[in-house]
């Protein structure tokens, strides 16, 4: 518990000359933001460890900025309790123990912190910065000062957690999770010798296990090694046995090599004798055949002159017959062709061909009419069907040199306004379209540009022969005096839309007046206006006349009526264009009818000429007749005796061929034989070496010559045979000895030898060391396991006990506050570290609820927050000392009702408070705060503020 505190250069607090008490409740500093409050707080925090500080200030933030270092001094109350003064565990025995920090710049510029720790009261800070050295017995380090304060007031890391704390933070505890709440209960409450012991435990229970698992691998390492020279030995003991063997069997395969060579000599001997026995029978063949062939060669020859001169002969004939079939065709055709023609012409009228002829030239006349007639029509069906498509576009259909002036103008960048665009007929007065439309006439295409597009719009209408007016725009003029009628005027049907422009060229037409009849019109006349009937009769002062429209450009409806008018069109031209081609195809058809009678009475007139060419060409075809009999007898005769030489020449060749195969043979007998020859004498060469190399093996094997003699004798023993009597060969022997010395290089290993029999030995103790230092690390591992157990036990008896205390101080701080409140403790899993602590509380006579639920209100919440906090400090009596606690502004964020309750909370509970307190309501209302520190902020020209105003509660006066 603290009982005073000072400082010098901490903030803009003053030296005081007397340090500011302390109450054993709540000590508030109070003012507005920005008036020191918490500077002084924090100046205490630091003396308690605190580290961490409002907007992540550091600790040297606090120095005065005109000093480069600062002294906090606290002195703590060391009286006995229970007997047991809490600083004496330390060696300080004084009623009062003194702290101070010093902090400093060093020389290397950068700021530093000094703790001292005084036995007794120490007031003389100036000195202690001045003469550090001589208070150098009661300087300690941080780690030091701070295990110090553990020891004795029982401020642990845990504690300054919950003391650097922001207000948000302290009121959102009661929002933690379960396990969160049960942790930070425990951190705050638990004796911690339980856990450490606890972990320290299950740290060496962890190592047992690991050092259990080297030991284990160490054993099997060992034992691996004690296999695998088991398995070297027994592979050293495989390998002598396999070279005994291979020595045994490479001796045998060296005698009968010598044997199979010695063999196979006298063999190729024996067979050279009878190859020139056979080669001499083969030699007496060839002479025999090449006798024969001489004289078959001969007879050939003759049978195959003969055969050419008939297949001359037969060529020749064949040629003639080819003429004379080729001449008979055409013949025939020709004939064929003049006898029909005949019989056409013999089935024609005769007739007059010169009254034909002047018939074919009226017709031709006709077909030209009917053509220029068809085109002309054609021409004109394809105009309109082009200006339905105009119109189907919604496009007005003007003239063609109206249509192309518009072009040159907008190709010019002229703006221009067309009087045709800018009028429209209302609808209700559609009937007049076709009148209004006759009257404006050509002034239909009338041109209206501005001012500066005026002479160069002239200059193209002059280029280009504009037939329609070009002008400047004109406003209308009012007109005065207008005549009553019944009838409307031209002007008062029509739609303008800029009658700015052209209103002024429209003003002819309001006195012209829009009649039914002519009678109507008439009568207006006389009375000297001007009318003009929906049909087009204009009737005037200059007499009557019908105008014609030409064609409608004025409006949507001018679009649409002569869309109407132009389909109808269209059908009658199109009917007018079929008629026209189908006279025309009949004329052509009847034109091309009279040119085919023409020719055929042309060669009508041939007809005597063309039976005498007939008679002619038909005696001509009879003699060529005759010639193909002939040629066809003469080619027969040829080929019959054609058929006689043939079957002679092939039996010559067939014997031939028997006799030259049968000498073939016998030469391919000779080359065979002599080859073989030629190989048995070489084999025999390569043979006597190979015996000369068998014999040398066999000397270097120690066999003497002796012995090299009675080898046929020892090849026929069983040694040299299979269980079931078949006799070894070379090869089979051969490849049996590279197996066996495939076999022995892989059992062969440099790194072995006899000396392997000593390692299996030694290896074999080291395994059984091994292993009985694993039973012993087992041993131990399960005792660790039994006390890890035991201690695992201890600290869940421990926190049952320590919750459930905590639970009661919590509901006995509910009661205080006349709230209902339980609490509950959760075994999730074995170990602690899962466990949950579930808190609910009720407030005005409401049941329990979660305290994170949604039935507690924001105050509410921030009053159970502080709550959990002083319930877990309120039982910590570690020696029965009381706690010191420093909450920020604790009654924030709750209305005053509230803080109220918050403040009977920090009267009841057997805690020091330090907090802070934002200047409102008087202090005469708020008897929970003991003693009151009122700040205020530093005037510009003062290097300090002023002290602390210091205020005691009305009840400790």
């Amino acid at each position: 518990m603290i009982k005073n505190f000072s400082s010098i250069f901490w903030g803009y607090l003053p030296p005081t000359k007397e340090p500011y008490p302390a109450h054993n409740k709540v000590n508030a500093f109070i003012g507005p933001s920005g008036h020191g409050k918490t500077t002084a707080w924090d100046g205490l925090r630091l003396m308690l460890g605190a580290t961490s500080f409002e907007s992540k200030r550091p600790f040297w933030f606090y120095v005065h900025p005109d000093s480069n270092w600062a002294i906090l001094r606290v002195d703590f109350w060391n009286l006995p309790v229970n007997q047991q003064r809490p600083f004496e565990v330390e060696g300080y025995r004084q009623d009062e123990v003194t702290a101070c920090c010093q902090i400093y710049k060093t020389k290397q510029d950068s700021w530093t912190k000094d703790y001292y720790l005084f036995d007794g009261e120490f007031n003389d800070l100036s000195d202690l910065h001045k003469n550090p050295k001589a208070y150098s017995q009661a300087q300690l380090t941080e780690t030091n000062y701070l295990a110090k304060l553990k020891n004795c007031l029982g401020i642990t890391k845990e504690f300054r957690n919950l003391m650097s704390m922001s207000p948000d933070t302290v009121r959102d505890v009661v929002n933690s999770s379960s396990n969160m709440l049960f942790n930070l209960i425990f951190d705050l409450k638990g004796t911690k010798v339980y856990k450490e012991r606890y972990d320290q435990s299950k740290a060496r229970l962890a190592q047992e296990s690991i050092n259990l698992q080297r030991a284990q691998e160490e054993l099997t390492e060992a034992e691996q090694k004690y296999q695998e020279a088991q398995v070297k030995a027994e592979r050293f003991a495989k390998y002598q046995s396999k070279t005994k063997e291979v020595g045994q069997t490479e001796l045998k395969l060296r005698k009968l090599e010598y044997y199979e060579t010695e063999s196979q000599i006298e063999k190729n001997n024996q067979e050279i004798r009878q190859i020139k026995a056979q080669i001499q029978i083969e030699n007496e063949k060839v002479a025999k055949q090449t006798a024969e062939l001489t004289i078959l060669d001969e007879k050939s020859t003759l049978a195959k002159e003969e055969l050419g001169r008939y297949d001359e002969l037969e060529r020749k004939i064949n040629s003639e017959m080819d003429t004379f079939n080729v001449q008979k065709g055409e013949m025939t055709t020709t004939l064929e062709s003049l006898r029909v023609e005949i019989e056409q012409l013999e089935k024609i009228r005769p007739q007059d061909i010169n009254e034909l002829i002047q018939l074919q030239k009226v017709l031709v006349l006709d077909v030209d009419e009917a053509k220029l007639a068809h085109l002309v029509r054609a021409k004109e069906q394809k105009e309109i069907q082009e200006r339905l498509v105009e119109l189907s576009k919604n496009n007005i259909p003007y003239k063609t040199d109206v249509k192309e002036f518009r072009n040159v103008l907008q190709q010019n960048a002229i703006q221009y306004l067309m009087l045709a665009d800018a009028i429209s007929i209302k609808p209700e007065m559609k009937k007049w379209q076709e009148a209004v439309e006759a009257i404006l006439g050509n002034n239909r295409y009338r041109i209206v540009v501005d001012e500066k597009y005026y002479l160069p719009a002239k200059k193209l209408q002059e280029q280009y022969k504009y037939g329609a007016r070009l002008c400047l725009p004109k406003k209308g003029m009012k007109i005065f005096n207008e005549p009553k009628t019944n009838y409307p005027t031209v002007r008062s049907v029509l739609n303008v839309s800029h009658p700015e422009k052209i209103e002024g060229y429209l003003n002819h037409l309001n006195h012209i007046y829009l009649v039914d009849t002519v009678e109507e019109g008439d009568q207006l006349q006389k009375k000297g206006f001007t009318s003009i009937t929906a049909r087009g009769l204009l009737q005037d002062n200059d007499g009557s006349i019908h105008l014609k429209y030409h064609n409608l450009c004025c409006g949507k409806m001018a679009i649409e009526e002569e869309y109407t008018r132009t389909q109808k069109q269209y059908e009658e031209v199109s009917k007018s264009v079929q008629k026209l081609f189908n006279d025309l195809t009949k004329l052509t058809s009847d034109l091309n009818s009279l040119e085919k009678e023409i020719n055929e009475q042309i060669k009508l007139a041939k007809l005597p000429e063309l039976k005498e060419d007939f008679s002619t060409k038909t005696l001509a075809w009879r003699e060529i007749l005759n010639k193909i009999t002939s040629a066809k007898e003469q080619r027969e005769e040829a080929i019959n005796r054609k058929v006689g030489l043939n079957e002679s020449y092939t039996a010559l060749e067939i014997e031939k061929t028997n006799a030259t195969n049968t000498k073939n043979n016998a030469e391919n007998e000779i080359n065979k034989l002599t080859t073989h020859y030629t190989n048995l004498q070489n084999g025999l060469w390569s043979l006597q070496t190979t015996l000369e190399d068998a014999c040398n093996k066999l000397r270097e094997l120690q066999i003497s010559a002796e012995e090299i003699e009675f080898i046929s004798c020892d090849v026929q023993t069983s040694s040299f045979a299979d269980a079931k009597g078949n006799r070894f060969t070379a090869k089979y022997l051969s490849d049996k000895l590279l197996a066996l010395q495939k076999e022995q290089t892989d059992l062969h290993n440099p790194s072995v030898n006899e000396n392997i029999v000593m390692v299996v030995k030694a290896q074999e103790g080291q395994v059984d060391k091994l292993r009985e230092r694993l039973n012993r690390l087992e041993e131990e591992r399960a005792e660790w396991d039994r006390e890890c157990r035991d201690l695992l036990e201890q600290l869940k008896s421990h926190i049952k006990t320590i919750m459930r205390e905590y639970i009661a101080e919590f509901q006995t701080l509910a009661d205080l506050l006349k709230a209902n409140a339980k609490g509950k403790l959760e075994e999730i899993t074995p170990e602690p570290e899962t466990w949950q602590l579930h808190l609910a509380i009720g407030f005005d006579d409401k049941k329990p609820s979660p305290i994170d639920g949604p039935d507690l209100s924001s105050g509410q919440k921030a009053c159970t927050s502080l709550m959990i906090l002083l319930a877990a400090l309120n039982s910590q009596k570690e020696g029965n000392v009381s706690p010191i606690m420093f909450l920020d502004e604790p009654k924030a964020r709750v209305d005053d009702d509230r803080g109220n309750e918050i403040g009977q909370l920090l009267q009841v509970t057997d805690i020091q408070y330090f907090i802070t307190h934002q200047q409102g309501e008087s202090l005469k209302s708020i008897d929970w705060i003991d003693h009151a520190y009122s700040c205020s902020a530093r005037e510009r020209d003062k290097q300090f503020a002023n002290p602390l105003i210091f205020k005691r509660a009305r009840r400790n006066l």
